[in-house]
């Protein structure tokens, strides 16, 4: 302490420019951690428990009439494609199974577009897509995508 003209001050340390007091270190702790963890939101994609399943279907169709030939069965080897949230492009891909079943596995809760295409003689480059939006709500739920039937001219 040092004495000035009868009053006493107290000395009070300086801080160099690159230190700062906190007068309240459990507000900037909880500062901290608000901004941590909403900085870390979790997007649609790998990295969760969740899956999406589902079934392709193919449906030959007669070249002459257009119309539908015979029941649907079973797309063995079809490849089927998931988009993840807004994204422009298919961010994986898979191939049905000998019963037509798909899978992706390890899934984030969010929104999905599972698509894959279909024969169309009359569309640019003669296909098209045939897709399904799902949502996953939970980190553990499986999701079953309605069935998707392609035609076979």
């Amino acid at each position: 302490m040092a004495a000035s003209e009868g009053n006493l001050t107290t000395a009070s340390p300086t801080l160099a420019p690159h230190q700062f007091a906190v007068k309240h270190p459990l507000l900037a702790i909880l500062l901290f951690c608000t901004f941590a963890f909403s900085a870390c939101k979790k997007e649609p994609g790998p990295g969760g428990l969740a899956q999406i399943r589902g079934t392709i279907y193919r449906q030959d169709i007669n070249n002459n009439t257009g119309q539908p030939v015979g029941s649907v069965y079973a797309y063995a080897e079809q490849k089927v494609y998931i988009r993840y949230g807004d994204h422009d492009y298919f961010d994986d891909d898979t191939d049905t199974n000998p019963n037509g079943l798909y899978t992706f596995n390890w899934l984030r809760t969010g929104q999905y577009t599972i698509f894959t295409y279909t024969e169309c003689p009359s569309c640019p480059g003669k296909k098209t897509i045939k897709s399904q939006t799902v949502t996953i709500n939970s980190s553990d739920e499986v999701v079953t995508v309605p069935d998707i039937t392609v035609d076979n001219w």
